[in-house]
């Protein structure tokens, strides 16, 4: 910040001379010898005044001043501005979520689903523009919130995400994985001098209860911080299956499944920022999570005896039944997080030189025990009870640098390094009741074993960015060297993968005026095996259902092109961009079926895969107090592979739209609406339906601005189900699913501060 200092002469207060700081605070003022008082000043601080006296030829170094708050100079400011809800830029989009109304109450995948150019699935599946490949970060740094996928995301409380940034082509400054892009999750960092902080809780139907609390207290340039979140929640879930096959036998059966899912969890952060000398921040941090959670799911199977061989789509209300029955799902699962950090950055002057280092410890463990009962209402059957535990270990080592240095008046330079360990222990055991007595299955598909996973990532990269007139440009270029080994303890068997990669990016702009830009990048990108596709165990997820991993998975690489025309106005803006992506090696899921009618999930390398769109997105205040944003993403996918000499392709086409309206009213009112809708589109096994949605909310500032109320609803025409075909030459599959769709919640908060 700039002060004020000035000289007076300390008979009459006048002023003899004065001067105004630099932001770095020093300043230097030029009088004759002789007795002066000096006042420092600075809006909202108490005055400094010290009396001096000044001898001829005679410098007098001041030190290190420091002015302290003053509450009593001023009762309160407020300075009100409403942020674009977009902040457009070439290499990234950046929302404003802080404020959305739709979300407050809830967790990071609530607030993914109102981003456009994102989309979540029932499973908890994270697409941009319809590509799962994508890389998550929290404030720009790889987390073990989504180590094992993106399910850690609802532990992310949506009152603590304050932006979210999309970087649909990295540059070689970002880890290379991931080919679908990068989303970013910045946190909110609240820091004031003294004590201040909020506390929020919540109400929800179905239930959806919590209650957290964020404090900071900033002092002797140290700021502390302190965060409590605590949640329940307990959601209805429903589905159906239908499924036919056609092989030496001919059958038929049809599955209903309702499941009460319950959640427990908590959640612990605190550390400091360490403000030392010569513009260095020290930062410590560390995060505890625990949670538990119960699965209670009841299955009405029904088989049928259909009136001809052959494979059927959903005919069979006027068929007999062979076989009914009942059989419970009952899953507990618990898992414990604790991640240790430090964060250490130094700015050499102003002009953007400056180094970053991060190191980072996490470990932690995960449990899921499966009991799997049935009850027999018509026919007969062979089952036996079965029950299965697995319990996961794992440790993660991380640590990067950053350094960025100008060069000349328009060149920069960048570079820096990462190296990351990962180890995962997983030891899975599955039973079945005979006679009274728990024991290893007969057939011999799910027997105990243990199960280790070690990854070691290392990475260089280095860039360079500079401008000539209206061009700018910039180069980069990142290698990371891959080693993956697994191992089955019990019987040896396990690979081994190592692997360098270059990964290339290239972007250019160029600037036509102030309102209109245009540019073209270029990334190269990789999708590693998620650790648990590498797990060979097979997976009972219920009678009919089984998924096994592949521990030989390779990664998947990716090529992305984008044209992007961004042109801005004073009252919004609008990005245009063609894109084109080429990925080899795809992972896709592919869904089997024995003649004892149980289908197995595995992935696989499987396909080649073009895909090219087009999107937009723009904002626009209509009225002053009106807002309305929105996205349209039309894309194109052709995929083709083989497995087991089976042909797998498709040409798909869909495309996703999003319209968000924002009304603030009578000052202190807010309202919000969110409409989306996904088209259908092809899969390489057959076909998924379209989606659509309908979310609003309004909000009422109270305690003078100090607190919110919000009641909120989303998916209130409950229309967000899914609807997912799997065809085979020799069967059909049929799979409908609605998770907790229509719900409503009841939200407060409250911000505080209280300076010294």
């Amino acid at each position: 910040m700039s002060v004020n200092v000035v000289l007076l002469n300390p008979e009459d207060e006048s002023i003899v001379t004065g001067t105004a700081s630099a932001e770095s605070g020093e300043f230097s003022i030029t009088a004759k010898p002789g007795f002066y008082r000096l006042q420092i000043s600075y809006i909202s601080y108490l005055d400094q005044i010290m009396d001096i006296e000044l001898n001829d030829g005679e410098t007098l170094d001041l030190g290190r001043v420091e002015l302290q708050p003053d509450d009593s100079l001023l009762d309160e400011v407020v300075v009100e501005g409403e942020r674009s809800y977009i902040e457009m830029n070439f290499d990234s989009r950046v929302f404003n979520v802080g404020s959305d109304i739709t979300s407050l109450g809830g967790n990071a995948l609530d607030v993914l689903d109102n981003v456009p150019s994102i989309s979540t699935d029932f499973e908890g599946n994270v697409s941009l523009r319809g590509n799962q490949g994508v890389q998550i970060l929290i404030n720009g740094r790889p987390s073990n919130l989504v180590r094992g996928g993106t399910d850690g995301l609802g532990s992310i409380p949506a009152s603590m995400i304050d932006k979210i940034e999309i970087i649909t082509n990295p540059s070689a400054r970002y880890e290379a994985q991931g080919t679908g892009g990068i989303i970013n999750i910045k946190l909110v960092k609240d820091v004031e001098l003294g004590f201040s902080g909020s506390i929020q809780s919540n109400v929800g139907y179905p239930q959806d209860h919590g209650a957290g609390v964020n404090l900071n207290y900033n002092k002797n340039n140290i700021n502390w911080f302190l965060n409590l979140d605590f949640e329940y929640e307990r959601e209805p879930e429903s589905g159906s299956s239908f499924q036919s096959f056609s092989g030496d036998t001919t059958y038929v059966f049809y599955e209903t499944n309702d499941v009460i899912e319950r959640e427990i969890e908590g959640d612990i952060n605190f550390g400091a920022d360490f403000y030392l000398p010569h513009e260095q921040v020290l930062t410590l941090s560390s995060r505890f999570s625990l949670e538990q959670g119960e699965e209670d799911g009841d299955l009405l199977y029904t088989d049928y005896i259909p009136d001809s061989p052959g494979i059927y789509r959903r005919v069979f209300d006027e068929w007999g039944i062979r076989r009914q029955l009942n059989r419970r799902n009952l899953e507990e699962a618990r898992e414990a997080d604790y991640d240790a950090r430090l964060q250490y950055e130094i700015k050499f002057d102003d002009s953007g030189h400056r180094l970053t280092a991060d190191a980072d410890f996490e470990f932690g463990s995960e449990g899921d025990d499966l009991i799997l009962s049935e009850d027999i209402e018509q026919g007969t059957s062979d089952f036996r009870n079965q029950r299965t535990f697995s319990d996961e270990k794992y440790r993660e080592f991380r640590l990067d640098s950053d350094y960025t240095r100008p060069l000349g008046d328009n060149g920069k330079f960048e570079a820096g390094f990462r190296v990351n360990f990962d180890w995962l222990d997983n030891d899975f055991r599955a039973e079945e009741l005979v006679d009274g007595i728990w024991t290893l299955p007969e057939n011999g598909l799910d027997e105990s074993e243990n199960f280790t996973f070690y990854e070691n990532v290392n990475a260089l990269y280095s860039i360079y960015s500079g401008s000539a007139g209206s061009f700018t440009y910039q180069m980069g270029a990142r290698l990371e060297n891959t080693v993956i080994k697994t191992k089955l303890d019990k019987t040896g068997d396990g690979s081994n993968q190592n692997y360098l990669n270059l990964f290339p990016s290239a972007f250019m702009s160029y600037t036509i005026s102030e309102q209109n830009s245009l540019q073209i990048s270029y990334s190269r990108r990789i999708s590693r095996p998620w650790s648990r596709f590498l797990l060979p165990f097979t997976e009972i997820d219920n009678s009919r259902n089984r998924s096994v991993g592949n521990p030989n998975l390779s990664p998947e690489f990716g090529n992305s092109f984008e044209v992007g025309y961004l042109r801005r106005w004073e009252s919004g803006s609008v990005l245009s961009s063609v894109y084109y992506r080429y990925r080899t090696g795809v992972i896709e899921r592919i869904s089997t079926i024995d003649g004892n009618g149980i289908t197995t999930r595995r992935p696989i390398n499987l396909a080649n895969e073009n895909s090219w769109g087009i999107e937009f997105t723009a904002d626009q205040d209509l009225f002053e107090s009106l807002q309305l944003s929105g996205s349209f993403n039309l894309y194109k996918s052709n995929s083709k592979g083989e497995y087991e000499n089976v042909a797998y392709s498709s040409e798909s086409e869909s495309f996703t739209s999003r319209l968000r309206l924002r009304w603030r009213f009578f000052d202190s009112w807010n309202f919000q609406a969110n409409v989306y809708y996904r088209g259908a589109r092809q899969t390489t096994q057959g076909r998924e339906s379209g989606s659509a949605y309908l979310g609003s909310g309004i909000s009422k500032e109270i305690f003078g601005g100090k607190g919110t109320l919000s009641l909120s609803a989303r998916d209130l025409l409950n229309s967000r189900q899914s609807d997912r075909e799997i065809i085979n030459p020799t069967s059909y599959t049929n799979n409908q699913y609605s998770w907790s769709s229509r719900a409503f919640r009841l939200n407060f908060r409250y911000n505080f501060s209280s300076r010294r």
